[in-house]
């Protein structure tokens, strides 16, 4: 991923009283809206940069026209003439508005395009970040790359692959302190960072950053197999994913993803570290562990555990629990006495008296993801996470 492009834009006329855009491909007058500045700033991007003859340019094309059975269309695609000197796509983009995060769901959206379109090349922006992508036939999957070739690069597959590198080295654990309280000092009185909220006390930030470090470290993996009330199939290592709360909240950021098996069924939970605060109370940063869940139906936050309210230091040791507050989507809050009959009968081991106790970890070392203790709070944030959506589907089926 790199920083998009220049703002360059095609000339504004009013319509009606709204100012629009004079489309260069579509010839017409378009209302100006966020995402379609984004367009067509990728439009003068295509054909001033990259060099792509603007004649071999589709916006806002319907899948149809490509013989696909499909209601849905493609931002922008752009053609070149194969070996029947037959106009065939080569390229899919997709624009969304610059408040959309450039998601998974996002991601698999271009990728199904490409699919259906038989295209090699992709790209996704939002007008501030850009992401671009070629099919590689071996692997069967998107290679990253690290910009879009210009036109000849495409015709001839000359690209770049980004480079991730290897990971730097781990931050010293008798060193954790003191780099997080220089990180907190260095920001500004707004800015609470990715995941740590400055407000959060050290004795509890410094665990929960040696925590988070782990679960993005992807040099280790949690091994496979049957854990509680799920079987690992992989440690998918670290994606940017966007999950909302039942609270309308939206998180976007990066998160360890395990695919797992739950009741014969092949799921994703992710598990992230976020700051949080109530609308109103905006001036209380806190920090908080999440499990995300995506399935057919939805993603969401199955999880939301507050570091300051549900984690407690005694000496080295760190222990994990909560309270069992849920909410059940737009429905309100579910009842914690109800869950905990779940819990009993499902996954009883976590039961403390009113609470939930999901780990304890000494903190005398770095947290690893094979590391056994580290394994046990991820075993139970997963499991304690299937029951409590196996709680919300029994309350939404019995409101109905």
């Amino acid at each position: 991923m790199e920083a998009a492009f220049s703002g360059k834009l095609p000339p504004i006329y009013k319509r009606n009283g709204r100012e629009c855009y004079l489309d260069p491909i579509r010839k017409k007058l378009i209302y100006i809206t966020p995402e379609e500045t984004v367009r067509q700033s990728v439009i003068l991007y295509l054909t001033d940069t990259l060099h792509v003859p603007i004649q071999e340019i589709i916006s806002e094309q319907h899948l149809s026209h490509y013989g696909i059975t499909s209601k849905k269309r493609a931002d922008i695609v752009i053609h070149a003439l194969d070996a029947d000197q037959q106009s065939v796509p080569i390229a899919v983009i997709e624009c969304k508005a610059p408040n959309v995060y450039l998601d998974m769901k996002a991601k698999e959206q271009m990728f199904e395009y490409c699919d259906l379109m038989g295209a090699t090349y992709a790209m996704l922006t939002n007008g501030i970040d850009q992401y671009c992508f070629r099919y590689d036939a071996e692997k069967d999957d998107y290679i990253s790359l690290t910009t879009l070739p210009d036109y000849k690069g495409m015709l001839s597959d000359q690209y770049e692959e980004w480079d991730l590198g290897e990971l730097p080295p781990r931050i010293p654990f008798d060193r954790l302190e003191s780099y997080l309280k220089k990180d907190f000092s260095d920001r500004e009185d707004d800015d609470y960072g990715d995941g740590i909220s400055k407000l959060t006390p050290l004795s509890l930030a410094v665990p929960i950053f040696n925590l988070w470090e782990g679960l993005l470290d992807t040099r280790v993996k949690m091994p496979t197999g049957k854990y509680g009330l799920f079987e690992l199939i992989e440690d998918y290592g670290v994606r940017m994913l966007s999950y909302g709360n039942a609270a309308g909240g939206k998180f976007f950021g990066p998160y360890r993803s395990f695919l797992v098996k739950v009741n014969e069924n092949t799921e994703f939970f992710s598990i992230g570290v976020i700051t949080y605060c109530k609308s109103t109370s905006p001036d209380k940063v806190k920090t908080c562990i999440v499990v995300a869940h995506d399935d057919e139906k939805e993603a969401h936050h199955a999880l939301q555990l507050v570091v300051e309210d549900n984690v407690a230091i005694t000496g080295d040791k760190v222990s994990f629990y909560h309270s069992g507050k849920i909410a059940v989507g737009r429905q309100g809050s579910g009842k914690i006495d109800e869950l905990r009959m779940f819990v009993e009968d499902r996954y009883p081991r976590i039961i403390s008296g009113k609470r939930f106790f999901l780990g304890s970890i000494v903190h005398d070392r770095l947290w690893r993801l094979d590391d056994p203790d580290v394994i046990g709070l991820i075993e139970n944030l997963i499991s304690y996470s299937i029951v409590r959506d196996e709680y919300r589907e029994y309350v939404k089926a019995k409101r109905h």
